[in-house]
């Protein structure tokens, strides 16, 4: 693509900035305090699993197969009774960072409608801080299913919750991303398509390093919208970045091993 774009010719226009002031004003996400809810389901769920740890046996079933077959199961100690605990931390920690994320990431502006692309833009950052909460709620419940089974076994209710769970989830993801392109807007937008082909793009191949890593020192965002698909990453070239992915690395590591 780069080696294509060198060989079209350059038109030389007037060019036109348009900025924002007032962008940052606005609310572009759902608080994190909205945690709180998922904080309150983790604590509760760790009292009672003190409160009632003498009462679960010495053996403790962790995996069951589709038959209802014990698959994986541990000594009984207070970590492995609230490993769930400390996984269903990690996912909130981590869920709280996208979002923060969502917030702080860079504007991305049109000179055509800066105002109702602005407006799209919120919208669309919004929406997918709504999602990262409620997919946090309905993970921290699912775990919490979980962990309440170690006392009061139901593995029909269990079954059934972690397969819809996951899918519900899923199904989200996609109806947000078939009904709203990157940024915001409609997918399909032709008349918006012809007003945005007059305009001349930003080229930021130099700042693009293999089409989908963002390195550029020059931008002090910590998180851009992706390339191309749906989503943010990050700008590889703010040390601040490198510790934020290291930090999710650490939550994921650390959540599979809790969890085996």
């Amino acid at each position: 693509m780069k080696k294509l774009k060198g060989t079209l010719t350059t038109v030389e226009a007037p060019q036109r900035v348009k900025i924002d002031t007032t962008f940052r004003q606005n609310k572009l996400t759902y608080s994190n305090y909205w945690f709180l809810i998922h904080f309150a389901i983790i604590v509760a769920i760790a009292i009672i699993s003190i409160v009632n740890y003498k009462a679960l046996p010495d053996i403790i079933p962790m995996k069951y197969d589709l038959q209802g077959n014990v698959t994986s199961s541990m000594p009984k100690t207070y970590l492995s009774v609230l490993a769930i605990n400390l996984v269903q931390l990690g996912i909130i920690a981590l869920m709280m960072l996208v979002n923060w994320s969502i917030k702080t990431s860079k504007q991305q502006l049109t000179p055509s409608d800066p105002a109702q692309f602005a407006a799209e833009n919120i919208q669309f950052r919004r929406k997918w801080s709504l999602f990262t909460i409620i997919t946090g709620l309905l993970l921290t419940i699912l775990f919490a299913f979980i962990q309440i089974n170690m006392f009061v076994p139901n593995l029909v209710l269990l079954t059934a919750i972690s397969f819809i769970t996951p899918v519900v989830i899923v199904l989200g993801a996609v109806l947000l991303s078939l009904t709203g392109r990157q940024g915001g807007g409609k997918i399909r937008n032709h008349q918006e398509d012809r007003e945005r082909s007059r305009e001349q793009p930003v080229n930021e191949d130099d700042n693009w390093k293999f089409g989908f890593i963002y390195f550029n020192s020059n931008d002090p965002s910590f998180t851009v919208e992706k390339r191309y698909g749906i989503g943010w990453t990050i700008n590889f070239a703010r040390p601040l970045s490198w510790v934020l992915l290291l930090f999710i690395i650490a939550i994921v590591v650390i959540s599979i091993v809790l969890s085996q």
